[in-house]
């Protein structure tokens, strides 16, 4: 099993820049920023599903909001200050919601939609019982 490291989270130089989150069904060899309006031009469907097409291939997808006080975050690592170990850092973009796309098709009810629902049901399982819910002991 390998140690624990430090993580250091370095307050950026101004605000997190809102992100669009795009979850494709396909790997692309690009890690970064990139220009997706240029490439992936959407268009709504009659039943809010969203369309567009990528490398000729027709997309369907859907936009997936985070949980209730769940953000997600995009972080670029850089070198630690002088003298500090571990790992450093910055949030670079923000984002509430990831927009999922199925190739041919909206994604099928499952997979990131409902790992997203993790953060509702874990936080109901953790919740104090209430003295009133509680039953009486044989």
């Amino acid at each position: 099993m390998a140690a624990a490291e430090a993580v250091r989270l370095r307050p950026g130089p101004g605000a997190a820049a809102p992100l669009q989150a795009q979850l494709l069904p396909c790997r692309v060899q690009h890690d970064g920023p990139a220009p997706v309006a240029a490439f992936l031009r959407v268009q709504l469907g009659p039943g809010g599903e969203l369309w567009a097409s990528f490398r000729g291939r027709r997309m369907g997808g859907r936009d997936l909001p985070l949980p209730h006080g769940y953000r997600g975050v995009l972080l670029q690592e850089g070198d630690p200050p002088h003298g500090d170990e571990g790992r450093c850092v910055t949030v670079t973009g923000t984002f509430d919601a990831i927009r999922d796309w199925g190739a041919d098709g909206v994604p099928p009810p499952g997979g990131v939609a409902l790992a997203l629902q993790w953060g509702d049901i874990a936080q109901a399982i953790h919740a104090p019982v209430p003295e009133s819910d509680k039953e009486a002991e044989p």
